[in-house]
C-alpha cells in the first residue's frame, strides 16, 4: 500500500467526523449521482442509489403509498445510514439495514458483486452494520411496506416545570408490555442561550391518527411552549426534522445505549444539566441529547428479519434499550476544544451513572459516534472477528483499512 492514493466515500455526508465523508490531500468520490431508484413491478421492493437522501427516498414512494424504514431528517444519505445500521420510525421493521435484501458493491479490486442472502451471504451478513469497510456500495434493494399517512410533530416545553413528567413519560412508554408498533418517539433535552434548557418530543404514528392512545403520556405533559403535530406525510415529517438541525456550524456526535431505567434517565438530566455552565457562553452554542426508546418490540423485529451485526442484546435483562446519541453544534473553531471537552465529560459522566447502576449496554451507534469511541468493537468480538475475516477475504491488500482513513475500521479506532 506504500504510494497508495488515500481516499474518501461520500454519500450524503451526516457523520459528523472530520474525514469520514471527505478528505485532505486525497480523493473524494461523491455518489450524489447515483441517485437512482426504481420500484419493483409487485411494489414489494425498491433499489437505492446511495447518492439519494431520505427525504427524496420519501417523496418518491409516497406516491405508490409506500415507505421504507430509513433517516428521521429528510438531508440524511441512504448509503451511510444503512451500513451503519440506522433506527427509525418504523418499530415492527427493526434496524434500517435489517430491511435489506440485496446490495451491488464494488470491491477494491474492480470486481462488481450482487450480494444476497443466498449469494456471497458472509459479505452480505457483514454489511448489515459493517460500515464501508468493504468496498464501495453502488445500490441498495430494500423491502417496502405500505404507507398512507402519518401523525405528529414536535412538541416544545420548558426543561424545569416538566422534567419529572418527561422521564417518567419516556420510561413507561419505552417499557410498556403492550406496546404499540405505529408509535415512536424521539425525546430531546436541548440548551440554547435564547432559550434555555428545553425538552423537544416528537411523538410520531404510523397511521392517520390524531393523537393516538399511545402517545398520550407525552402529548399530555403541561405546560407546553408550542405544539406542531399535525397529520401528514413522511416526507414532510422528515423535512421539518432536519430543520432542527440546520447545515453550517461545527458539530459534535457521540451515541452510548442503556437498559430503559427511570433512575439512569434521571442521572442523565441531572448530568447534562450540570454541563450547561461549561458551554453557555460558547457563541452559536446548541447543547442537545436525543433519547430514543429500543423497545422490545423493535428488537424482535430485527432478530425477524435475520439479524445484523450490531450486536444489540435480543432481550437486555426482559428490559427494552435506550439510544442516547448528543449533537453540540458551535460556530467559532477556537470554541472547539471547549466544547470537546465539555462533550467527553458528559458522556463519560452518564457513562460512569449507568454502569454503576448496572444499565449501560456496550453498543454504540456507529452513526452517531464520536472519533474517540470505537462502535465496531461494541459489537461483540466475535462480531467483530467476523467483520475482520471478511474485510481480510474481500479485501486482501486492505485498502479499506489503510488507504480510506475516514470512519470507523473493522480492526481498531477510526484512524
Amino acid at each position: 500500500m506504500a504510494g497508495a492514493c488515500r481516499f474518501a466515500v461520500k454519500s450524503g455526508g451526516h457523520m459528523a467526523q472530520a474525514g469520514a465523508a471527505n478528505i485532505q490531500d486525497g480523493v473524494t468520490i461523491d455518489l450524489r449521482n447515483l441517485n437512482q431508484s426504481t420500484v419493483s413491478t409487485d411494489r414489494s421492493t425498491v433499489t437505492l442509489g446511495p447518492g439519494l437522501r431520505w427525504g427524496q427516498v420519501y417523496s418518491m414512494l409516497a406516491a405508490y403509498d409506500l415507505a421504507v424504514p430509513g433517516g428521521r431528517s429528510a438531508q440524511v444519505g441512504v448509503g451511510g445510514y444503512l451500513l451503519g445500521g440506522g433506527s427509525s420510525y418504523f418499530i415492527d421493521h427493526g434496524f434500517g439495514c435489517d430491511n435489506v435484501v440485496a446490495y451491488e458493491i464494488v470491491l477494491a479490486s474492480g470486481a462488481v458483486l450482487n450480494v444476497t442472502a443466498e449469494a456471497h451471504e458472509d459479505l452480505f451478513q457483514g454489511l448489515k452494520g459493517g460500515s464501508s469497510n468493504f468496498g464501495i456500495v453502488t445500490s441498495f434493494t430494500l423491502r417496502t411496506f405500505g404507507l398512507k399517512g402519518i401523525w405528529g410533530g414536535n412538541i416544545f416545553y420548558q426543561a424545569e416545570p416538566t422534567v419529572d413528567q418527561q422521564l417518567r413519560a419516556f420510561h413507561e412508554f419505552s417499557g410498556n408490555n403492550g406496546y404499540d408498533v405505529n408509535a415512536a418517539v424521539q425525546m430531546s433535552i436541548s440548551f440554547s442561550p435564547g432559550f434555555g434548557k428545553v425538552f423537544v418530543n416528537q411523538p410520531f404514528y404510523a397511521l392517520p391518527q390524531v393523537n393516538p392512545a399511545a402517545l398520550h403520556p407525552f402529548t399530555n405533559i403541561q405546560p407546553q411552549l408550542g405544539n406542531q403535530t399535525a397529520l401528514n406525510n413522511l416526507t414532510a415529517f422528515a423535512i421539518a426534522n432536519g430543520a432542527l438541525s440546520p447545515d453550517g456550524a461545527r458539530q459534535m456526535t457521540w451515541a452510548l445505549s442503556f437498559e430503559n431505567d427511570l433512575r439512569t434517565l434521571r442521572a442523565l438530566y441531572a448530568a447534562f444539566n450540570a454541563s450547561v455552565a461549561s458551554i453557555a457562553h460558547v457563541a452559536g452554542i446548541s447543547w442537545s441529547l436525543t433519547l430514543e426508546p429500543i423497545p422490545k418490540a423493535f428488537l424482535r423485529a430485527s432478530a425477524r428479519l435475520g439479524g445484523n451485526m450490531l450486536g444489540v442484546p435480543t432481550n437486555p435483562r426482559g428490559n427494552s434499550l435506550v439510544l442516547c446519541d448528543s449533537s453540540f453544534t458551535w460556530t467559532n473553531e477556537n470554541d472547539t476544544a471547549v466544547v470537546r471537552s465539555a462533550g467527553l465529560k458528559l458522556l463519560a459522566d452518564i457513562s460512569k451513572s449507568a454502569r454503576q447502576l448496572r444499565t449501560l449496554t456496550r453498543w454504540v451507534d456507529v452513526n452517531h459516534a464520536d472519533y474517540t469511541q470505537d462502535p465496531i468493537a461494541s459489537y461483540g468480538s466475535a462480531n467483530q472477528a467476523f467483520l475482520q475475516d471478511l474485510s481480510r477475504r474481500y479485501d486482501p491488500t486492505q485498502v479499506f483499512q489503510r488507504a480510506v482513513p475516514g470512519g470507523f475500521k473493522v480492526g481498531s479506532k477510526r484512524r
